[in-house]
């Protein structure tokens, strides 16, 4: 950060969630770290290539939140296998539990968007 601003170069940390398809649909979310005027400098670069682009705070502000975001996915994802890997072991059709998961309290985008059973 220093070394930049010694050479009166702007710098954020802007890491994304939203994937492949979010990047051709330009519907990224950027979580940014920097000072506020630097993030509102690259806001058009990244409204661009996103819709929602978070400030998160200083510089590695950013980088911070999607490392929790990917925490939180991995937990979500982890759950959900089990709970299915439980569900179809104890006789439940996958389909029907997903169903089930998804209208209660156990939705996720890991249940609704990436179910790890095949074809559900």
């Amino acid at each position: 950060i220093e070394a930049a601003a010694a050479k009166n170069l702007r710098m954020i940390d802007a890491p994304v969630s939203g994937g492949v398809g979010g990047a051709a649909a330009g519907t990224l979310t950027f979580m940014v770290g920097g000072t506020a005027e630097n993030v509102e400098a690259a806001r058009g670069v990244l409204s661009a290539m996103g819709k929602n682009i978070v400030h998160c705070g200083d510089a590695g502000a950013g980088g911070v939140a999607k490392l929790c975001n990917n925490l939180s996915l991995a937990i979500s994802m982890i759950g959900t296998c089990e709970a299915m890997n439980l569900g179809v072991k104890l006789g439940m059709d996958p389909s029907k539990l997903a169903g089930v998961l998804n209208t209660s309290t156990g939705r996720c985008w890991s249940s609704e968007m990436y179910n790890p059973v095949p074809g559900v």
